[in-house]
């Protein structure tokens, strides 16, 4: 029967290790792209380890060959692999670096199956090796220089990286890659006939490195109680192994050693597994679970001391100084709410607003790492907007207590005097008095804002009544103000021309309205420029809107000839001014010596031309409403004025005033103004304004009314 060696030991520990680490990245990371690339490199690495067990398992060399290089058709790209991986780490990826490193993979993949790459073995005591060719060797220089850039990307990525989680993730990855890379060139010497036993069978070393980092420091998602349960069993079952290699070696020999003999050797045997359990075990237990006696005993004596506390303050005092004690934490505070503010306040007074939407946020985690949530790949965007609190605070943890779905308090911690990460038993620990201290502060929160409530109800009532109106006083104010500011903007001298009559008719439907009315004219200037617009609503907000309108017509000048470009630079400059509102204006412009008349319109009642007759021309120009949302071009007409025409610019208040028994109307608009033709223009917008109230009758105004009229007289 065929002796297994003991040499078997090293490459099946690191095939099992390496496939158990890549079998929980998978099962807890979800095959998200960084734990995939984890699993083929946890594998690609120990990849050799097959090809040393088939060694011990049998002797035709043959059949060895063609697995040896079998096993070598897929580790040429472990190199490739390892690059791509830590390119991720390192957060530098370089598609032509990736490419060459796969093509040169391919390369020599070629030559696998063939005697350049592997042609013989060399045979030893502990086990035999292929021999490798030019085509091996050119492989194991594509792997120097495979680990020389990755050594490259490890000193950019620590160099740039200030988050310290991250810097003792991608430590804990790089160091497993180089300290394999070291054991894998270790099998040249045996490769080249010096008989020195292949250290890359130890592969395991790494990987275990690579385990407690996961595990201590959770670099990698893969920490739930499931998974550290395997990986303890993993570790603390080493001894399975060699218990398993001895008894299989030694027993063909049990039939002929004598019982006393026999008797000695299962009693050395014993006392040495006696001294694991009793010395070695303990160990990897203390690795698991090195806190856990002190920090449940200062549990218990916590959950009983509590019930004697007085106060939400000693409460306060009694936690902080706890955590700060047996986390070795360099501050604590306990930030609690007060009243029904958004307002969360230390024992020294000092305040933190936290919003609703944080709040939320909050609920949603029992525990919050600034380093973990900065790190995080794929973290939630909204729970970055927990950072802010962090820095007011100075904090590395946040704790949330919560009593029925509310946020009552916030514990916050500093990182540890070590500057190392919290240990999931200390984590746990936190968590179990954060659960004890909740109930009280609870109830302390709750007592407090009763108190609070019945202490300032009454003089919530006067705060918010004499609030109420003082805010009444101060509109009531405003509104004057803007009725004071609007008067001030519409023209206050009319210029008397002897070519031009001119007048004008405002009345808005509250004190303060949205039309507007304006007159462009200089001393020894030949055109006219006349102007009006309704701005959408009532009130302060659209009189604002109309003194921003005209502030917008000061470079007006410039444009009076060509009201269509004026009402581009308009919208130019009101443009993320306007809100949700909306202007209608129309614009004319008249050459007094002439009587042109060239107009504009952004979507007001059109401009009338009144003859001397009593015809009434519509002035139709295309353009669309003054809005942010969307632009326009504006059309310009142009006509003529004879002498005793009328330009009359008026808003929708003039045609839409209702009776209860008729519509004002565009019909009964021009009827009025025909009636009146030969009347000057100041008592036309009068006729106008008194023909809404027929018969004395009192129309319901439910718009700003304003109307426009001027007389050409000649030139």
């Amino acid at each position: 029967m065929k002796t297994i060696s003991p040499y078997i030991i090293p490459p099946v520990l690191s095939l099992i290790t390496a496939y158990a680490l890549s079998f929980m990245a998978l099962l807890r990371g979800k095959l998200k792209y960084e734990n995939v690339l984890l699993a083929l490199i946890c594998v690609s690495w120990t990849l050799p380890s097959t090809a040393f067990v088939f060694h011990y398992l049998m002797s035709d060399e043959k059949t060895l060959m063609a697995i040896e290089r079998v096993v070598h058709t897929f580790y040429v790209f472990m190199p490739a692999l390892s690059v791509l991986f830590f390119q991720k780490m390192a957060d530098h990826r370089n598609r032509y670096v990736t490419t060459a490193f796969f093509l040169a993979g391919i390369s020599v993949a070629a030559f696998v199956h063939t005697e350049y790459y592997f042609y013989a073995f060399y045979l030893y005591d502990w086990g035999r090796i292929a021999r490798g060719g030019p085509a091996f060797m050119a492989f194991y220089l594509y792997g120097v220089v495979a680990t020389l850039y990755i050594m490259w990307l490890f000193a950019y990525k620590y160099r740039k990286e200030k988050n310290s989680i991250i810097r003792v993730k991608i430590s804990y990855f790089f160091l497993a890659y180089f300290l394999s890379a070291i054991l894998s060139f270790t099998n040249l010497p045996s490769m080249h006939g010096i008989d020195f036993y292949s250290l890359g069978n130890f592969t395991f070393i790494p990987l275990g490195i690579l385990t407690y980092g996961i595990l201590r420091h959770r670099v990698m998602e893969i920490s739930s109680i499931l998974h550290l349960s395997v990986f303890w069993i993993m570790l603390s079952s080493i001894i399975v192994l060699p218990n398993m290699a001895i008894f299989v070696i030694m027993r063909q020999y049990f039939y002929s050693i004598n019982i006393l003999k026999l008797s000695l050797i299962f009693i050395v045997w014993f006392l040495l597994n006696y001294f694991y359990f009793i010395h070695i075990q303990p160990l990897i237990n203390q690795i698991f679970n090195r806190l856990s006696y002190n920090l449940g005993n200062i549990e218990n004596n916590f959950s009983r001391d509590i019930s004697q506390l007085k106060s939400l303050e000693d409460l306060a005092r009694e936690l902080t100084s706890v955590l700060k004690k047996s986390l070795n934490l360099e501050n604590v505070q306990l930030l609690c709410r007060r009243g029904y503010l958004n307002c969360y306040t230390d024992l020294n007074g000092c305040v933190l607003e936290i919003q609703d939407t944080l709040q939320r946020i909050m609920l949603k985690h029992d525990f919050i790492e600034k380093s973990l949530l900065e790190s995080s790949i794929e973290q939630n965007p909204e729970d970055l907007q927990v950072l802010p609190v962090f820095e007011k605070t100075g904090s590395e943890y946040i704790i949330p207590m919560s009593h029925r779905d509310e946020l009552i308090a916030i514990l916050v911690m500093s990182k540890k005097r070590d500057l190392k990460r919290l240990y999931d038993r200390e984590l746990e620990f936190i968590k179990k008095l954060n659960s004890y201290a909740s109930i009280a502060v609870a109830n302390s929160v709750i007592f407090q804002d009763l108190s609070d409530m019945k202490d300032n109800l009454e003089k919530m009532v006067v705060e918010r009544t004499s609030i109420i109106e003082s805010q009444k006083a101060e509109m009531e104010r405003d509104i004057e103000l803007a009725r004071k500011i609007q008067i001030a903007l519409l023209p206050s001298h009319i210029p008397n021309l002897p070519q031009m009559d001119i007048a004008y008719r405002y009345e808005p439907v509250m004190k303060v309205g949205g039309d507007f009315i304006d007159i462009h004219y200089r001393e020894g200037m030949t055109d006219l420029g006349l102007f009006i617009c309704d701005v959408s609503g009532h009130g302060a907000g659209s009189a604002m809107i109309s003194s921003m309108v005209k502030m917008s017509l000061n470079s007006w000048g410039r444009f009076i000839n060509s009201p269509g470009k004026a009402f581009v630079e308009m919208r130019n400059m009101l443009y993320g001014k306007m809100g949700d509102n909306f202007i209608t204006a129309c614009m004319c412009c008249v050459n007094l010596e002439t009587g042109v008349v060239t107009s504009a319109n952004a979507g007001h009642p059109p401009m009338l031309i009144a003859r001397k007759d009593g015809t009434i021309h519509v002035v139709n120009s295309g353009g669309k409403i003054i809005v942010d949302y969307a632009g326009s071009d504006y059309e310009e007409s142009v006509d003529r004025l004879k002498k005793g025409d009328k330009i009359l610019l008026y808003t929708d208040g003039v045609i839409e005033v209702r009776n209860n028994d008729w519509d004002f109307g565009e019909k009964r608009f021009h009827k009025i103004i025909r009636d009146n033709i030969n009347l000057s223009s100041g008592e036309m917008c009068t006729k106008i304004y008194e023909g809404i109230a027929l018969k004395g009758g009192v129309p319901s105004i439910d718009d700003d009314f304003a109307v426009l009229v001027a007389e050409y007289r000649g030139g």
